[in-house]
């Protein structure tokens, strides 16, 4: 027995010790292609870099320092990738302020600005008090139009850091652009100090990029013609501020413009970063058919590769080419981003009418998607910005359920499926918001409200409008609530006080005057109630809404 024992134990140990020893061979299988990839970007290698890390991150998917090359390299590229790697460094570090202002950059740069929005969300109050934040939160302020809001983060930032200029160009670059004339000059001489005096070449250059857009909204290309000309002198200038030059000429006709943009073509051959602005700039400024024909003139790896190969499918979906969409990408491989590759396929085949194939397409994108959060929000704004509404919807569902810190996504849902008339779900929606978290009076409203209109009496919903209503009688929209719980319980008079309980302008609001309709018809005063059911007709309402106060005004 003892000898099995010993047996046993030195089997156990050579075990122990080939684990230990696999680990650390994976170990430093990763760190080696690390360090093969730190070389191929320091030579600006893309291809190989990407290829590099891929291998690192198959040995391990949670390297922070993989991910953070990904999302770099896709950043550059302006590849839907950043979002995903972005997304993923968050969700590796959550607490990070560092990795959450990286999403909400990438997130902006593509026009996401729910995203953008849940990643400053989760910051941390103490983060929170920082003059980078208070940047940050102006910056996204600024983006959705919010120009007080901006304008008060980026005061709050240079009250908390008055040695940094940051925050002084961005506020300047917001008040030359308002109407206010005096602040405006203010603000104009404000941009000419920083763009001459700056020490930091990034914010030197950013000023000047302010002073172009100002010189353009007066139609003053000398100005902007410099000061861009300026901008590309060195030799290792920025290429957007040569793309923007390019702006610059195309807007002044300037007979510069067809060199300088072949100049660039060329240049942007030869750099996938490069390419892609070079791409999109064609895109946005002259057509799809020009950029495709660009990239067409690529040499084949290069363009059966990122990020030339999403660009020209990007073209022909733009162009509606369907079939030579569907054959361009169909026997690609776009790694990280198969799942984009198989929704554009399912774009294709719809667009051809072969719904059946579509349907199968969307089903991989979904599957290669599943477990990646930033992947699926990536094909919820491609559903969207295509009008798939019931993909969008299904897809948003996936989110709210699976990830219950994207607090853009309920909102988004919501609308949605105000806009579909599609009460029921709304109904669901609200009852889960508000199981998440029931001190929210609100969602307890709309859930009430919603279970009236569909007489879902199993969730009380009685109870919930008079709790809430108890809690904040000078809501109209838990007012009006009450009211239409009163209604159907036939306490005309009860309803009657609460709605005149308002004031003149809530009750003139469409979305309140409908239930106030109903209450002074049921109180006995027809002709007044026609007024206010009429006023509520004029705006988007659920069906049963509609007809609930069609009903009124025939009966």
């Amino acid at each position: 027995m003892r000898k099995i024992t010993i047996v046993i134990s030195v089997f156990i140990v050579l075990l122990l010790m080939g684990y230990t020893g696999y680990r650390g061979y994976k170990v430093w299988k990763q760190d080696h292609w690390l360090t093969m990839a730190r070389g191929f970007a320091a030579k600006g290698d893309a291809r190989n870099e990407i290829l590099c890390l891929r291998q690192a991150l198959a040995l391990n998917p949670q390297s922070s320092e993989a991910c953070h090359l990904m999302a770099d390299l896709a950043d550059a590229t302006h590849s839907d990738a950043a979002l995903v790697w972005r997304q993923r460094l968050v969700d590796l570090n959550p607490k990070s302020l560092g990795e959450r202002l990286a999403l909400m950059q990438t997130a902006m740069n593509f026009g996401d600005s729910a995203v953008a929005s849940n990643a400053l969300a989760g910051v941390s109050a103490a983060d929170q008090k920082t003059a980078v934040f208070q940047t940050a939160a102006g910056l996204l302020a600024a983006g959705v139009g919010q120009t007080p809001a901006a304008k008060a983060y980026f005061t709050e930032a240079i009250k908390l850091d008055p040695n940094n200029l940051v925050p002084q160009l961005n506020l300047a670059a917001l008040q030359v652009r308002g109407a206010n004339a005096v602040e405006a000059a203010a603000a104009r001489d404000n941009l000419k100090r920083i763009s001459l005096t700056a020490t930091n070449r990034t914010v030197r250059h950013q000023a000047k990029r302010e002073l172009i857009a100002d010189a353009i909204r007066f139609d003053d290309f000398g100005t902007a013609e410099a000061l861009t000309k300026d901008l590309v002198a060195p030799t290792n200038a920025f290429f957007p501020d040569r793309l923007l030059r390019l702006d610059v000429l195309l807007k002044d006709k300037n007979p510069e413009l067809n060199s300088t943009l072949a100049a660039c073509e060329r240049d942007a051959a030869e750099s996938p970063a490069q390419l892609s602005g070079m791409a999109v700039w064609l895109m946005k400024n002259l057509s799809p058919e020009q950029a495709l024909a660009w990239l067409q003139t690529l040499p084949n790896p290069t363009r059966t590769n990122q990020p030339a190969a999403p660009l020209m499918a990007e073209c022909q979906l733009r162009m509606g080419d369907w079939k030579k969409l569907q054959a361009g990408i169909q026997g690609q491989n776009w790694n990280d981003l198969e799942f984009v590759r198989h929704a554009f396929l399912a774009r294709a085949l719809r667009g051809q009418d072969l719904q059946e194939a579509s349907a199968g397409e969307w089903v991989v994108a979904l599957n290669i998607a599943n477990d990646q959060k930033g992947a699926l929000i990536s094909l919820s704004r491609m559903a969207a910005a295509w009008q798939w509404h019931s993909e969008t919807e299904a897809l948003l569902w996936l989110v709210v359920n699976r990830y219950p810190e994207e607090r853009w996504a309920p909102p988004v849902l919501m609308q949605s499926l105000i806009n579909g008339g599609r009460t029921r779900p709304l109904l669901q929606l609200f009852g889960l918001l508000s199981r998440r978290n029931p001190a929210d009076l609100e969602m307890k409203n709309n859930l009430a409200f919603a279970a009236l209109l569909l007489g879902a009496q199993e969730l009380n919903p009685h109870e919930l409008a008079k709790e809430v209503y108890s809690k904040w009688p000078q809501s109209p929209a838990f007012a009006a609530t009450y009211a239409y719980s009163l209604y159907l319980q036939k306490q005309y008079a009860d309803a009657l006080k609460v709605m005149q309980a308002l004031a003149a302008k809530d009750l003139d609001n469409p979305a309140v005057a409908g239930y106030y309709g109903l209450v002074l018809k049921a109180a006995g005063n027809a002709e007044k109630a026609k007024v206010y059911l009429r006023l509520a007709l004029r705006i988007k309402l659920l069906p049963e809404e509609q007809a609930l106060f069609q009903q009124a005004l025939i009966n």
